[in-house]
């Protein structure tokens, strides 16, 4: 059993915090891309326990800043996109997209008090339809060279889902290979061609198995573990007879990220993204191999 200690060191994630501290030395998916469409691609943002604001400039560069103007803290989600940055809706101090202040059109000409003010902000980068920031210390480290980052735009599909639970929980579901002959159970078997792009809808390699048919008759998996230079590897052992065992494989990228297959042809790259210490976005991309 966990101590109420032990736990709070692994759940809590704002600033200066055992985990946030450590979750910030990572790339965090911070908003999809389809969420800054639209004539004014600007979007509140609340990341780690931070209330932060995203936009786009025109030249398709990425800006994450506090979401609260350190003047007089007025709320930058509804700044004006212009002049290479994000203006303050109260007094026009315009940010660029590393946090510098760039005009305070109420200053005397000769002022250079704008020079003085870096307001918080955070690296970013776009890939396969995410936006992903760097709030750690230093330069950012490179992005991992998974598939899905690797692939071309008309292979993967992005999307999120908000979940009312702490990143762990999420993340302990995500590495669950024994939860998906239950929630994920079918009761009907469907043809392989008509269920296309579905979860769970391919058949094994082996004995052309329904994989829906696996999971139902087969609900009790050994679970072996093997640890990686990277995380752990997850091993979910059916075993259908004497002579054929069904292996289905977790990869879990520390600290948030998991690596699972969805079919023969799909694999599903997930995130578990702390939006602070009790409330959590999964964040995902499909990678179709054909």
């Amino acid at each position: 059993m966990m101590s109420a200690e032990d736990n709070r060191l692994v759940t809590e994630i704002g600033p200066n915090t055992g985990c946030g501290d450590l979750m910030r030395r990572y790339w965090q998916p911070a908003a999809l891309t389809e969420e800054l469409g639209g004539e004014r691609p600007v979007v509140r943002v609340r990341l780690l326990g931070e209330d932060l604001v995203l936009f786009r400039n025109d030249d398709g560069t990425y800006g994450l800043i506090g979401r609260n103007c350190p003047h007089r803290g007025a709320d930058l989600c509804f700044g004006r996109l212009e002049d290479g940055g994000l203006r303050c809706p109260f007094h026009g101090w315009l940010f660029d997209t590393n946090g510098q202040c760039r005009e305070q059109p109420a200053e005397p000409p000769s002022s250079n008090f704008s020079r003085k003010i870096n307001h918080t902000a955070y690296p970013c980068i776009e890939r396969n339809g995410i936006v992903f920031a760097y709030m750690g210390p230093g330069n950012p480290p490179p992005l991992p060279a998974f598939d899905c980052f690797e692939a071309p735009d008309a292979f993967t599909f992005a999307f999120k889902g908000f979940v009312d639970c702490n990143w762990l929980q999420l993340n302990e579901v995500g590495i669950d290979p024994a939860h998906a002959s239950f929630l994920h159970r079918f009761f009907d078997d469907e043809p392989e061609e008509e269920g296309y792009g579905q979860q769970f809808r391919f058949s094994t390699e082996e004995n052309e198995m329904a994989i829906t048919k696996v999971l139902r008759e087969y609900d009790c998996p050994e679970i072996d573990i093997e640890q990686t230079e990277t995380g752990i590897r997850i091993y979910a052992l059916r075993q259908m007879n004497d002579e054929e065992m069904h292996v289905r494989i977790t990869n879990q990228i520390f600290p948030n990220a998991i690596i699972i297959p969805i079919s023969n042809e799909i694999m599903l790259t997930q995130w578990h993204v702390p939006i602070d210490d009790t409330t959590s976005w999964w964040y995902a991309i499909f990678s179709c191999f054909t």
